[in-house]
């Protein structure tokens, strides 16, 4: 069963170009959090590729569950740049990527079904070039605790494989822990199933580690 908590995504940006009947397509791929991100690497390969007759893109960024998807044919047939390349990220379920494909027109029509099969092949081929990386949603949490629940709160979190970062001290203790987002309220349950009372959980900010 698939881990929730997990993305798939690449590591580092990585291009592969191929020639089809003289025109040449060059694909890139590179990791991206948000539209913004997504945006900014479209836009420094449009810098790039200036001249270019079409530079085409598809992206996926966001969390699971909650993903922003966008794609374009920049001036190429309807149906035949765009969904193409997000069809190829979606295939291998790649999340927080963006996918461009720049086009140099060689001189011969490829046709609607042509066009589909370049694009593809072109993302593809970025997308191999690159090394695909697993990543985790993980939430901020925020602990609480009485002093002298210290040791059951580090055996419990032993059972869960994670680590408390100490935060400061007076008359409770404090600190902050990262825990894959669909186990926050295991956790906390199971502190409570322990202890009753005297360590409180506040979940924060959604990070990607």
């Amino acid at each position: 069963m698939p881990n929730p908590d997990t993305i798939v995504t690449i590591s580092a940006p990585a291009t592969a170009s191929m020639l089809v009947q003289g025109s040449k397509f060059i694909g890139y791929v590179a990791p991206a959090v948000s539209e913004e991100a997504a945006m900014d690497e479209l836009n420094d390969r449009r810098r790039k590729y200036a001249d270019a007759t079409h530079n085409c893109w598809a992206y996926r960024v966001g969390r699971p569950g909650d993903l922003i998807e966008r794609s374009s044919d920049d001036g190429e047939p309807s149906g035949t740049a765009g969904r193409p390349i997000h069809d190829t990220l979606r295939r291998e379920d790649l999340q927080n990527i963006v996918c461009v494909v720049t086009r140099y027109f060689g001189g011969t029509k490829l046709g609607t079904g042509g066009l589909v099969r370049a694009y593809s092949e072109a993302a593809a081929a970025a997308m191999k070039a690159g090394t695909i990386i697993h990543r985790t949603m993980k939430r901020v949490v925020t602990i609480d605790f009485d002093h002298e629940q210290t040791g059951v709160l580090y055996r419990a979190l032993e059972e869960f494989g994670l680590h408390l970062v100490p935060g400061a001290y007076d008359d409770r203790a404090h600190g902050t822990i990262h825990v894959p987002a669909s186990r926050v309220e295991r956790l906390n349950a199971r502190l409570k199933e322990l202890t009753h009372s005297g360590i409180d959980l506040s979940a924060g900010e959604t990070i990607i580690e």
